[in-house]
């Protein structure tokens, strides 16, 4: 008896130091103890910024403009010279090596190189021609439009009708127009007045 004392009692603490460490973690019903991790979250690359497409005048040109309601855009799209599309990604200040501007719509992914504008509407812009078949997939979007910056969270566009919309107005000259001016942003005169002009006599 005098042997078996010491070992009953090391197996007692064995026993209670193991319910001590099961009782450190949540346990199943099995009693077996579970292990409890950290989870970070993580960033969402494709939540919808939030905001809606409308329409406005930049420099008195007809735009499309994306962006909360009462706040400056985050994006635009605008009716150039050649009736080609301009792709605006407002807010971010030219500075160093300009980055590209990766432009995502499903499986269609391109690579467009940006020019800056600084001032108090800093942007980045990216130019598209009027048969670039980009054009015709952006009016067609039925799928979030992805616009990325160089290794910036992407701004996720929802689409619009709106988009193809302005895309053809862009492409008959219609955009183009705005405050009197012509697609070049010279002041033209209308044709009737000009028309009129030439009846005078010298």
């Amino acid at each position: 008896m005098t042997r078996v004392a010491p070992v009953l009692a090391l197996l007692l603490l064995a026993a209670c130091a193991r319910s001590e460490e099961a009782s450190m973690g949540p346990a199943d019903s099995n009693q077996a103890v579970q292990k409890v991790e950290t989870v970070r979250p993580e960033r969402n690359d494709e939540e919808l910024a939030l905001g809606e497409w409308r329409e406005s005048l930049q420099e008195e040109q007809q735009a499309l403009e994306f962006g909360p309601t009462g706040a400056p855009p985050l994006f635009s799209l605008r009716c150039d010279a050649r009736r080609g599309i301009l792709l605006q990604r407002h807010g971010l200040a030219p500075s160093g090596d300009l980055p590209v501007m990766l432009v995502s719509v499903g499986s269609e992914t391109r690579r467009l190189a940006v020019t800056g504008s600084g001032g108090p509407n800093p942007m980045l812009r990216a130019a598209l021609n009027a048969s670039d078949q980009l054009l015709t997939i952006l009016g067609r979007a039925a799928t979030p439009i992805a616009i990325r910056i160089g290794d910036s969270p992407p701004l996720n566009l929802p689409p619009s009708p709106m988009i193809g919309t302005y895309i053809a107005e862009c492409a008959s000259g219609g955009a183009s127009r705005g405050g009197g001016a012509d697609a070049a942003g010279n002041g033209a005169a209308p044709a009737n007045e000009a028309a009129s002009a030439g009846d005078e006599p010298a």
